[in-house]
């Protein structure tokens, strides 16, 4: 069964005010699940929020940086889990060396 957090949860896991977190929701950084008018955090959601903040506040990176490398970071997991189907559909006939 998956954990939830509410809005005031999260902001106080990982050291965000609540105007801060909305900012980024509404930048598209992060997209959590809506129960009515209230958002509510999935674990994932917390990893990517504690990825944001250590990219602004540990590496200076600004907002549109963020976006691109999160991007980019979905766009790798895409590829990965789309590499590990094609490796499973393949089976045995796919080339040894392609298995690594």
């Amino acid at each position: 069964m998956a954990i939830y957090y509410e809005m005031k949860v999260i902001c106080e896991k990982v050291g965000l005010s609540p105007k801060t977190l909305r900012v980024w929701i509404e930048e598209g950084l992060l997209e959590p699940k809506r129960e009515g008018r209230r958002y509510v955090f999935a674990e994932e959601d917390l990893k990517r929020l504690l990825l944001i903040r250590r990219l602004r506040d540990e590496l200076g990176v600004n907002l549109a940086g963020i976006d691109i490398i999160l991007q980019l970071l979905d766009r790798i997991t895409e590829l990965q889990e789309e590499v590990e189907r094609l490796k499973k559909a393949l089976g045995k006939t796919c080339p040894p060396n392609l298995l690594v």
